[in-house]
This record gives C-alpha cells, structure tokens and sequence, in this order.
C-alpha cells in the first residue's frame, strides 16, 4: 500500500511539473514577436531608422529597416517597413529617463514600452510588446540604442 502512495505522488507530480513547464513555454499575449533590432539611428527632432533586424522566421531580404518620424516612436504611430513597404504602428509607448543610464556621458538614457496596435508587417502583430533602451545626446539630439541592447518587437 505504501509503495502504491508512493508512485501515485510521483506520477502526480511529475503532471504536475509537465503542466507548469507547458505553460511557461507556451507563448504569452501580448509578447514580442521575436524580431530583435540591433541598431537604432535618427535624431530626437526628426526621423530614425531601426535596423539590423532578425526575426523568428529567418532572415527576411524585404523587411530589413523600420523607420519614420521620431514621434511616432515617442508618441506612438505608424513605422515603415523597406523595402517592402509594410507597416507596425505601435501605440504611445511609456517612457522612463533614468538619467546617463547605461549611455556615454552627455547622453540620457530612456527605456520605452508599449504594444503593437496595427500594421501590415508580417514580423509583428496587434498586441505585440515594444520595447528599446535608447541614448539621446544632450547636445545634438542624436538617438543610438544602449551598448548591448536590442530594439524587441
């Protein structure tokens, strides 16, 4: 009888350590899609370029930058895919200035977050996170991404 306990508790902890596992790796609404952008270039006042962009799916020869007006990074709005011309709109992210951060002097650091909200891209989706760690040059308001970090989509 002891032993019949025994493998009962084992086999119900074994489900149940497979039920967890399942649901820590299925994936979440509202994750990123899996495209991580590696460098970010523009100006405060004007456009940016998100670039050097890898996705789940493999590389993607017509989907290689993202850009548009600065704001619609920092107020939310509508990226441009080039080549292709697809689109990612992302609505108004939130932002923290944390000060220098993780940038070079003169810079501050400011961390962005907010979700996917329309768009044709077929590497992001509504509900799709946002998020970038970003340097802005207190002089000429140029934007770079922090040392070591990725643009998630």
């Amino acid at each position: 009888m002891r032993r019949l306990i025994l493998v009962l508790v084992a086999v119900a902890s074994m489900s149940i350590m497979t039920s967890l596992a399942t649901v820590a790796l299925a994936p979440m609404a509202g994750a990123a899609s899996g495209t991580t952008c590696a460098k970010v270039k523009g100006n405060a006042t004007g456009n940016i370029t998100i670039s050097k962009c890898t996705f789940v799916s493999g590389k993607d020869k017509t989907n290689k930058s993202l850009s548009g007006a600065t704001t619609s990074l920092a107020a939310g709005g509508t990226l441009t895919w080039s080549p292709s011309g697809q689109t990612t709109t992302i609505g108004p992210p939130s932002f923290t200035a944390v000060g220098q951060g993780g940038c070079k002097a003169n810079n501050t650091e400011y961390d962005a977050s907010g979700t996917v909200i329309g768009g044709s891209s077929t590497h992001t989706q509504n509900g799709d996170t946002f998020s970038a760690r970003v340097c802005v040059n207190n002089k000429n308001n140029k934007i770079s991404l922090v040392k070591g970090t990725v643009v998630d989509l």
